[in-house]
């Protein structure tokens, strides 16, 4: 059995002497207070819930902005490691083991058009 807490209870009870009929002047204006509290909760409740909606779209927006820099610098370092090559063979031979796109020297090129790896 699950206990509700005592406004709840008195929330309960005084609907229950509305819905009958029975309910006292006194009572009418405690039911109208808790009405307004709860208002006044859910108003609260509601205005955590968008600032909780717009941080999450921040983080969001930051996460996506750090995954396209991400995506721009792993590009950038392609384009420097291939642009390596070009000043020398031995570069080359000493930066990728795997083929890079770009870059000129026929070992990679080879590498690159069949899909194998590079042989010295």
């Amino acid at each position: 059995m699950t206990t509700q807490p005592p406004e709840a209870e008195r929330l309960q009870h005084l609907l229950d002497r509305l819905l009958r009929g029975v309910l006292l002047p006194a009572e009418r204006e405690q039911l109208a207070v808790l009405v307004r509290e709860l208002e006044a909760r859910a108003h609260t409740e509601a205005a955590v819930a968008r600032g909780n909606l717009g941080v999450a779209k921040d983080f969001m927006a930051a996460t996506n902005a750090a995954e396209a820099r991400i995506r721009d610098l792993k590009a950038e370092v392609a384009r420097l490691t291939a642009g390596q090559c070009t000043h020398a063979l031995a570069m080359c031979e000493q930066h990728h083991a795997k083929p890079v796109a770009g870059c000129p020297y026929p070992r990679c090129r080879a590498a690159t058009a069949t899909g194998r790896a590079p042989t010295a």
